[in-house]
Order: C-alpha cells, then structure tokens, then sequence
C-alpha cells in the first residue's frame, strides 16, 4: 500500500471509531469541538472566539451552537461588556458530555500510542505541524494553533 493510502485508510478507521463512540451521545460528530472547547476554556467564552477557533463557517457555527441551546448543553447569555455578541457557557449535561467527548478522544489516543514510542510519536506531531503550516501559507489563511480544539 503506498503511504497516502495509508494515510486514508487510517483516516477511515479514525472516523469509524469516532462515529461508534458519538453515537451514544446526544449530539452530532460536528458538534463536539463546541462543548470541548467551551470546557477548556475554563466553561465560558465568547462566542465569536469559539467560532474562530473552528474550521466552520459561522452559519453553520450558529445553528450548531443554538441546536445545543435548544438542547440543554450551552448557555448563550448577552456579553455586558458588548451587547452586540454572546457569551457561552455549558450546563450540567453539557459538561458531562463534552468529558465524554475529551474520553472518547482519549481513548483513540490510548489506541494508536500503542503502537508507536514517544520519539516517533514526537516525530508525527511535528509532520503534522509542519503540513498545518504549509497548508494555511498555501491557503493564504491565518496560521493558528489546532491542538488546543480537541
């Protein structure tokens, strides 16, 4: 197998196992960087800075964000240092499902360092990031950091 099809079939499996575990949760694969995010930021932010820590368009940010509203995970309160936006905060059941959306990565995690030492793990982080660099010079976008989102 040559190594981008590697790079696809691990991508595949990647997908498979994450769509198993999200399915017991109550919500979308699309939505989980959401609450985990909110959860690392201490369980407030604001929206606008959520929205432009992901690789969503703000519309689809939007609607993702107040389905969850709607469902009892996040909290959207008017800013009242700034009127005009939001402020996001998770629930209790929001809170609980985004640990088990922080478990269910975890357990991946767990799953693929099996196999591979810290140096080449070490290794494969710094590709990635080299290859992040090089795909947002190429798009012309702004070069930020993705490791903190999940």
């Amino acid at each position: 197998m040559h190594k981008n099809e590697y790079d696809h079939a691990n991508r595949k499996y990647h997908h498979r196992f994450l769509n198993d575990h999200f399915r017991k949760l109550p919500i979308t694969r699309a939505e989980t960087p959401y609450l985990v995010i909110i959860m690392k930021s201490g369980n407030t932010i604001k929206m606008n800075d959520l929205i432009s820590r992901l690789f969503y368009h703000k519309s689809h940010a939007t609607r993702a964000i107040n389905k969850m509203v709607a469902d009892g995970l996040i909290i959207k309160d008017k800013n009242q240092d700034d009127l005009r936006s939001y402020v996001l905060s998770l629930t209790e059941a929001g809170l609980q499902v985004a640990k088990q959306v922080r478990n269910i990565f975890d357990e991946w995690d767990k799953l693929v360092n099996t196999v591979i030492t810290d140096e080449e793990r070490e290794t494969l982080k710094n590709i990635n990031i080299k290859i992040h660099h090089l795909l947002c010079e190429y798009y012309g976008e702004e070069d930020t950091t993705i490791e903190n989102i999940i």
